[in-house]
């Protein structure tokens, strides 16, 4: 008994879908590498102001993202409103130069910024006439 023509159409074609299906006629792909991940870092800076003083430290961004800046502590008095600044850091020269800044920073409030490219970057801390006494401070940084 022969089959009829419509049915061996249908069986010669599923058997050409399933060599396609199989990897015949089509070109390999390139895998896709998986994107990075950067680690979110965090660093601290102590130090000291004097009245009218400033203090400044480098930092290194290897992916742009966010960056924020805290003044984690302040002694004697923890409710001085203080000056926070973040610049690019020539490591040649080691100076800071300055993009942004707020002169109304307190303790435990983050100021964020987004820089456009990695790098090395820097924060400072500024005395904006608050300061009576030598003033201890640390600063919090985090970064990716």
């Amino acid at each position: 008994m022969r089959a009829p023509a419509a049915a061996r159409f249908v069986a010669a074609f599923a058997a050409l879908v399933a060599s396609i299906a199989c990897g015949g006629g089509t070109t390999p792909t390139e895998p896709t590498a998986p994107a990075p991940v950067y680690e979110l870092k965090t660093s601290t800076f102590p130090g000291t102001l004097t009245t009218g003083g400033a203090a400044g430290f480098p930092f290194t961004v290897v992916n742009p993202g966010d960056i924020n800046l805290t003044i984690t502590e302040l002694a004697p008095v923890s409710t001085l409103t203080m000056g926070l600044a973040l610049g690019s850091w020539d490591a040649a020269a080691s100076t800071c130069t300055q993009q942004i800044s707020t002169s109304t920073a307190t303790i435990n409030v983050a100021y964020a910024a987004t820089p456009s490219a990695p790098g090395e970057y820097c924060v400072g801390i500024f005395d904006i006439g608050n300061v009576q006494v030598s003033t201890n401070f640390v600063l919090k940084v985090t970064y990716y």
